[in-house]
């Protein structure tokens, strides 16, 4: 059976039917006659210097040959999970210490526990011992859902870290008469909460523990972040079904209450920037403060931000590769980037997009996220990477008191398939059911390249009937998706 870490994907040879193979590995042995197509799977035999013996796992062309993995300093194929995002890494400057840490840093987001699959889920996590756990948002949607998974994670772990999500400051009656009573609107939900995280001492300001400093960033997003192209199509196409705008489909412009402000506008997210005065967050202390006047690497103190919200249109899927392509419209907020611009964290967390997410950006800041998500997003996970770490999705070790990052996990699809695609969001290449419902006519995207997990074959018996158990919940939910927003559009 095929491994993950010993797998690769073709990048090349799109234009050309595929790229060539060869029956032995110098370069003079003959070709066969077939090409190795645009996204085929691959598992590796042997690797000597650029020439790799593979046998195929999925794709059309030779079932097995020599092919090159680069040509002219262009790759040809790439390994589905590059090394130096699977293995613990040293802080930037840092040898990779050794030894145990005092303190273990995890992270999770979008555990709506509004959902009661997902309240049952925080209700059967371990404890977790020397710990700090951040919580980037989204939570719950009513007051009492939020104390009581603050204090079932008070259980759990050490320290508890949280900021909210959008899914918190819903305000109407639903929520229960009581609770309604109380607030006016979104704000005064907000200074509700507030209270709450105080009275159950969880830390919504920054913090020093174990020489690692912790500083949540809270916001709002805003259309205007987004500012990429809309979804593209090839030359005289048109598009089946416009996207929805973001706001219109958004379920907090009618949730929320936000006086006189528009949701997804940049002057409610401006306001809601000053919530971070308002919690107690910024000025920063002195001492961190001080810490930040040297350059990354050179700290006394390592430093990890989160918010709920997006700082940098990056760590969002392109249009192309979305089922709501507007979805790029209400997840990230420019005032959010400009905090973490000051403070040029090691490690900063974020939530809300619903996608795991492992990518080092050009400002040498490694973004992370990793939410539960909704039970069909849960099966959708399951049923590619059928392992007994995926089904539990336990909180992401993420950082630690000896400055190491933790590796990634092939759950992180979407960034790992941009160490696979360079972003392009001019491109009218798509996903195929992001084609199926705007543009059948688009050139598509394998999903090798998107997603390769559920096409490589499972390791024993135990990720097979895993896989099985899910894989019918995971097809019925992307048909669902397919079908809710081609109405919708």
């Amino acid at each position: 059976m095929a491994h993950l870490e010993g797998t690769w994907v073709v990048i090349g040879g799109a234009d050309k039917g595929g790229i060539l193979v060869r029956h032995g590995e110098e370069l003079s042995s003959e070709a066969l006659d077939e090409r190795l197509e645009y996204g085929a799977l691959l598992q590796e035999e042997e690797l000597k210097g650029s020439r790799l013996r593979y046998r195929k796992i999925y794709g059309n062309g030779p079932e097995m040959g020599w092919i090159s993995t680069k040509i002219h300093g262009k790759e040809l194929v790439t390994r589905v999970m590059p090394p130096h995002l699977t293995k613990l890494q040293g802080a930037r400057g840092r040898a990779v210490p050794t030894g145990d840490p005092e303190l273990t840093f995890y992270a999770i987001s979008d555990v709506h526990v509004e959902l009661k699959e997902n309240m049952q889920w925080l209700k059967d996590l371990p404890r977790f011992p020397d710990s700090a756990v951040l919580v980037a948002g989204d939570l719950g949607v009513s007051l009492a859902q939020v104390r009581q998974a603050l204090r079932l994670f008070k259980e759990k772990f050490t320290h508890v870290f949280y900021c909210y999500g959008n899914h918190e400051t819903w305000c109407h009656k639903s929520l229960g008469d009581e609770e309604f009573r109380e607030m006016a609107d979104s704000f005064d939900k907000l200074e509700l909460l507030r209270q709450i995280c105080m009275e159950e001492e969880v830390f919504v300001t920054p913090q020093l523990l174990n020489n690692v400093w912790v500083v949540p960033v809270l916001g709002w997003y805003h259309r205007s972040w987004d500012t990429e192209p809309p979804l593209q199509t090839p030359p005289g196409q048109e598009l089946e079904h416009p996207p929805l705008p973001g706001e219109k489909f958004a379920t907090d412009t009618a949730a929320c209450k936000w006086r006189s402000f528009t949701n997804a506008s940049t002057e409610l997210a401006q306001h809601l920037d000053q919530q971070n005065e308002l919690w107690g967050i910024w000025p920063l202390p002195a001492e961190l403060e001080e810490n930040l006047k040297k350059p990354r690497g050179e700290r006394s103190s390592w430093v990890i931000s989160f918010s709920h919200f997006l700082p940098e249109i990056e760590l969002m899927p392109e249009k192309r590769f979305l089922f709501t392509p507007n979805l790029t419209q209400i997840v990230g907020s420019s005032f959010i980037r400009q905090r973490i611009k000051a403070l040029q964290p090691d490690l900063h967390i974020f939530g809300h997009s619903h996608f795991p997410w492992d990518m080092t950006l050009s400002d040498g800041v490694r973004y992370k996220s990793w939410p539960l998500g909704t039970p069909a997003e849960q099966a959708r996970r399951i049923s590619s990477y059928p392992s007994k770490d995926i089904e539990e999705w336990h909180p992401l070790p993420v950082f630690d008191s000896l400055g190491r990052h933790y590796p990634t996990g092939p759950a992180c699809w979407y960034s790992l398939m941009y160490t696979r695609l360079r972003r392009d969001p001019q491109s009218y290449a798509m996903a195929s059911f992001v084609a199926d419902v705007y543009c059948p006519q688009a050139p598509r995207v394998p999903e090798s390249i998107l997603s390769p997990g559920g096409l490589i074959p499972v390791k024993d018996e135990e990720q097979l009937k895993r896989r099985e158990r899910y894989a019918g919940k995971s097809a019925a939910s992307m048909k669902r998706e397919m079908k809710n927003w081609a109405s919708a559009s």
